[in-house]
């Protein structure tokens, strides 16, 4: 680069392309792993794969530029760099949702499926993101006196503005604009970058991003439905059959079918939600429910419908997924009915109410419960919301192969320290033991009563592990991968 090109090239334009990138990548991280979530879930693995990945790629990133930046004219350079960060982020968007829906079919391991998905979809973005800072550092050096002063500069305001990023991205871009607009968004922003450094570059670009949003635009998206990007969830509305014919809507959350309901009945359409019924056999008369984990909220539906005097209360994180059981599920709006959108953990720490019957439904991906529901912190709170003679119901799933009855066994444990009877039934006892299956857990703190001769037949005996989840050590993760 030429003196006179060096002292008309405006500093601020380099602050100014530091700090947005530092943003950016911080902001590309966050919606990353909300992109991987739906198909891999958004376990500590997961987070693991997605950070690794980048933060090793950003580390190529460093040493690429700085290699490339020393041999070629920086001020080109970095208008290249940041042109190609957007169109490699433009790209990821368009490809996606084929990559993942092809890895989670081929791939069920969360930790190797979240490893290839992060490396084909984040990696080269990264590298071209961890380009910049050493580019930018050789376009502000005048002398080797200033190495020290320039490269800290650089450092804090790149860091500055990924501090900046992560609170934007998390608190407001990602939950209202969702996860693909976001990801639109930083594409484009860093093709704009690039227009400060050189128009030709930009104009290049520009016009291969063009195309890549033409065809993001034509490429063909999954299954059909309404879709929706929540604060905490993608889900997709649709219709169907089930396998004798009736129809049916669902609600896929995270690409797993959370909640589905009859369009010409009123009856629930699982059979561990029909389990749930037991609830008048354990508290007979009761009138007030707790429910952690909405979803829908087919039960508290049913409890709405079937009972004039019972008072439903729901814990739900993602407060959208309420808003859509009202519009697509029939949940009606009732002055018995309070919904609350927070943490089920937060809510029973805190609550001032007691409950005759609570029942738990809540889970990260298609097996793991949230891992602070599964702790003897958690379930001693819930002890202590519980009437004396009220009654926890609990679905769980697991195989119940010997050797993959780790995490079932551990969740039992943790809820006997707070519950002195708990029993545990199958819920469908005409599968094959290794498939995976819902359970029902009853825990109560009197001894529990099954009147009906087919719930002692559900009844099933899980013992023999020592292991205590709790808040300290939870290895949910790791327990529900153990059992396949």
């Amino acid at each position: 680069m030429s003196l006179s090109n060096l002292l008309t090239l405006k500093p601020w334009r380099i602050y100014t392309s530091v700090g947005l990138s530092g943003a950016c990548v911080m902001i590309f991280e966050l919606t990353g792993a909300r992109m991987i979530g739906p198909y891999f879930g958004t376990s500590i693995y997961v987070w693991t794969n997605v950070i690794g990945v980048i933060l090793a790629s950003l580390s190529l990133g460093y040493y690429i530029g700085g290699h490339k930046a020393d041999e070629q004219d920086a001020h080109h350079l970095l208008a290249s760099c940041l042109g190609a960060t957007g169109l490699s982020v433009l790209l990821c968007l368009v490809i996606h949702d084929i990559v993942l829906r092809n890895l989670a079919h081929l791939v069920y391991d969360p930790r190797l499926g979240g490893l290839c998905a992060s490396l084909i979809l984040f990696a080269l973005p990264s590298i071209f993101f961890g380009s910049i800072s050493p580019i930018a550092t050789r376009l502000m050096l005048k002398s080797l006196d200033e190495t020290g002063k320039v490269t800290g500069k650089i450092g804090a305001i790149s860091t500055i503005g990924s501090l900046i990023g992560t609170f934007v991205g998390g608190f407001i871009l990602i939950p209202y604009l969702g996860v693909q607009q976001v990801m639109l968004s930083v594409g484009v922003v860093m093709l704009l970058l690039s227009a400060i450094f050189s128009m030709q570059h930009f104009l290049k670009y520009a016009g291969l991003g063009i195309i890549i949003v033409a065809l993001y635009c034509i490429f063909p998206k999954g299954a059909r439905g309404e879709r929706f990007s929540t604060l905490y969830n993608d889900v997709l509305i649709y219709e169907t059959t089930d396998e004798l014919g009736d129809s049916i809507r669902i609600m896929q959350v995270n690409n797993h079918i959370g909640s589905a309901q009859y369009l010409h009945s009123d009856d629930l359409v699982y059979p561990y939600l029909r389990q749930f019924r037991i609830d008048q056999q354990l508290v007979p008369n009761f009138t007030n429910t707790l429910t952690i984990g909405g979803a829908a909220c087919s039960y508290p539906r049913e409890l709405l419908m079937q009972y004039d005097d019972v008072l439903v209360d729901v814990i739900e994180i993602d407060g959208e997924l309420t808003e859509i059981a009202h519009k697509h599920f029939d949940l009606p709006y009732s002055s018995r009915l309070n919904t609350y959108i927070q943490d089920g953990r937060y809510y029973v720490q805190h609550s001032k109410k007691t409950y005759d019957v609570i029942y738990i439904d809540a889970f990260n991906d298609l097996r793991s419960i949230p891992f602070q529901l599964t702790t003897q912190e958690f379930f001693k709170d819930v002890g202590r919301v519980l009437n004396p003679n009220g009654a926890v119901i609990i679905n769980a799933l697991s195989s119940l192969d010997d050797d993959k009855t780790d995490m079932i066994q551990a969740l039992l444990n943790s809820i006997k320290t707070a519950f002195p009877y708990v029993k545990v039934l199958r819920v469908e006892p005409t599968l094959p033991i290794d498939a995976l299956q819902s359970l029902c857990i009853i825990a109560m703190k009197q001894p529990i009563e099954l009147t009906n001769k087919q719930n002692e037949e559900q009844e099933i005996n899980l013992s023999g592990k020592s292991l205590i989840l709790s808040d300290d050590y939870a290895p949910v993760e790791r327990l529900v991968q153990k059992g396949g």
